[in-house]
C-alpha cells in the first residue's frame, strides 16, 4: 500500500511540474515588414514595448523584482498585473543610429516613454502609481 501511495504522489508532482512549463508567445509581422512579438495580455497587465529595428536589451524592475529582456525589432512584452512603480531601462546592443523607444503601457495607455538615437544609446522609462 505504501508503494502505491508513493507512486501516486510522484505522478501528481510530475503532472504539476509539467503543467507549469507552458508559455504563450505570438509572433506576427507589421506593415513595415519588421517582426513583432507579443505575449498574450489581459487589459490590466503592464507591458514593456520596445520599438527599434536593431538588437536591444531591457532591464525591468518593480515590486515583482527584476527581469531582463532582449530581442531584435519591435516587441511587446507582458510583465503581468503590477501595482506600484515600474522602471524599464533599454539599451542598444549594437552601434545602430536608429531611434530606440521604450514604453510602459497598461490597458492600451502609455504610462511612460523615452527614446534615444545615439549609437549604443540607452533610454529609461519610469511609471509610478500604476
Amino acid at each position: 500500500m505504501k508503494i502505491l501511495h508513493i507512486g501516486l504522489l510522484v505522478l501528481v508532482i510530475g503532472l504539476v511540474a509539467v503543467s507549469g512549463c507552458t508559455s504563450s508567445n505570438n509572433s506576427n509581422s507589421n506593415s513595415n515588414g519588421n517582426s513583432s512579438s507579443s505575449n498574450a495580455s489581459a487589459s490590466n497587465d503592464v507591458n514593456i514595448v520596445v520599438s527599434y529595428s536593431g538588437s536591444w536589451a531591457v532591464d525591468v524592475s518593480g515590486p515583482f523584482g527584476y527581469r531582463s529582456l532582449s530581442g531584435t525589432g519591435d516587441q511587446t512584452n507582458n510583465i503581468g498585473s503590477v501595482t506600484g512603480s515600474v522602471t524599464a531601462a533599454a539599451r542598444k546592443t549594437e552601434g545602430g543610429n536608429g531611434l530606440l523607444t521604450v514604453s510602459i503601457t497598461k490597458g492600451g495607455k502609455t504610462l511612460a516613454s523615452q527614446s534615444t538615437s545615439a549609437p549604443w544609446g540607452g533610454a529609461t522609462a519610469v511609471a509610478t502609481g500604476i
